[in-house]
């Protein structure tokens, strides 16, 4: 634990900065960030809502509005509403992935920002304007542009908490799909001006950015029953799966840095003025990735044991997660687990990375659009009725949802 909030401390040669948010009451963010896409790079630079990150001003990452009384921490990063807010658990996030060199892996529970990027012009007067989708995609546009090897790695639920169908989830899920879907549009752009310039690249979007979920299965023989005494209980008892939650919020970046926490990826978690949240990040100042390769140490180790119990393997390829043997043997593991989890007889999986249930399709030399997943019936989560890309209800305000 850290003395006092400005504190940082090393132990056993680790260091530890503390991320902390706490919000006094739930205000209406009533400023929105007007970029273009154009030149999205320097409108982010410009907004009123963004502020350029250096090195001092992520000793502490936490997140803090006053409503009354004087706020005693040394550093207040933005004014909401007349108030000072800590916002830095977002400034952090946006920080590392800047420096970012070979790879980010991400678990969150929620995975939606930059609706300024979001296909449907008028979505993007939604305020969910966090700025970790963009600066990821950024990041991989970067690298393809250089030529460069790099690749994210996102675990989200197969559908957020709640019945897939209901008009609340289905709310959530449209607004991830709206993020999702402009990140792999960018990429998918960037990939095809680096192929105009360079004759014989034949790259595709899944060589840099990727999501995936967990599920599991059960064979009758593993585990027996009761009595089924609903008709949800009588599907279970047929089909004998279900999706692993992921409730985990963590960002991992080059084996360097390790961000975990209780913020998610959204406007909530992330505005300073909604949710309070806490976030530690972790790393050690003699472990540092360079330009060629990531520190094999501590971080690199947890992040190793993770992949191992997602995958049930341990192999040598994730080493390096930037490399494409890397990249194709999770998604060779994800397709593997899918087939698995859709097929009508129920077997036990001791392996539960799965595919995200959408998938980006280019079809005609188009810019390219998420799609339910081959194989989903009617384009629904198994065993429901939820849709995969999700439905806005307008009745319920965004800032709920978002």
């Amino acid at each position: 634990m850290l003395d006092s909030p400005g504190a940082l401390q090393k132990e056993g040669g680790y260091c530890a900065q503390t991320s902390r948010s706490i919000d006094g009451r739930v205000n209406y963010f009533d400023r929105s960030v007007r970029q273009t896409e154009k030149n999205l790079r320097t409108s982010l630079m410009a907004s009123s809502a963004w502020q350029i990150v250096d090195e001092p001003n992520t000793e502490l990452s936490r997140r803090f509005e006053s409503t009354s009384g004087k706020i005693d921490f040394t550093r207040v990063l933005d004014y909401k509403k007349g108030r000072p807010v800590d916002s830095s658990i977002h400034t952090t996030m946006i920080h590392h992935i800047r420096r970012a060199k070979h790879f980010i892996y991400i678990e969150s529970q929620y995975f939606m920002g930059s609706s300024f990027m979001w296909s449907n012009s008028s979505d993007r007067k939604v305020r969910c304007n966090n700025l970790v989708p963009a600066e990821i995609t950024l990041k991989i546009c970067s690298k393809i542009a250089a030529g460069e090897k790099f690749s994210v790695y996102i675990l989200l639920p197969m559908w957020p908490e709640g019945v897939a169908g209901s008009k609340q989830v289905q709310d959530i899920i449209y607004w991830q799909r709206s993020t999702i879907e402009s990140m792999f549009k960018k990429v998918h752009a960037a990939l095809v001006q680096r192929m105009q310039q360079s004759i014989g690249e034949n790259s595709k979007c899944s060589d840099y950015l990727n999501f995936y979920c967990l599920g599991t299965r059960e064979a009758p023989s593993t585990i027996r029953l009761g009595i089924p005494s609903s008709k949800d209980e009588r599907i279970l008892a047929l089909i004998r799966r279900h999706q692993v939650y992921v409730h985990s919020k963590m960002m991992i970046v080059d084996d360097e840095v390790a961000c975990i926490g209780s913020a998610n990826i959204n406007q909530r978690s992330l505005d300073g003025c909604r949710d309070s949240e806490i976030m530690t990040t972790y790393w050690h100042e003699d472990h540092l990735a360079t330009d060629e390769s990531i520190p094999h140490h501590d971080i690199h180790g947890y992040r190793l044991h993770i992949w191992a119990s997602l995958t049930g393997l341990m192999d040598n390829s994730f080493r390096n997660p930037s490399d494409r043997e890397c990249v194709k043997l999770m998604n060779s593991i994800a397709s593997r687990n899918w087939e698995i989890y859709l097929a009508e007889e129920p077997v036990d999986m001791t392996s539960h990375l799965l595919p995200s249930p959408f998938e980006f399709i280019v079809e005609n030399g188009n810019e390219g659009e998420l799609r339910p997943r081959r194989g989903l019936y009617k384009g629904r989560f198994p065993d429901t009725h939820g849709n995969v890309l999700g439905a806005r209800w307008k009745l319920l305000p965004e800032m709920l949802t978002t």
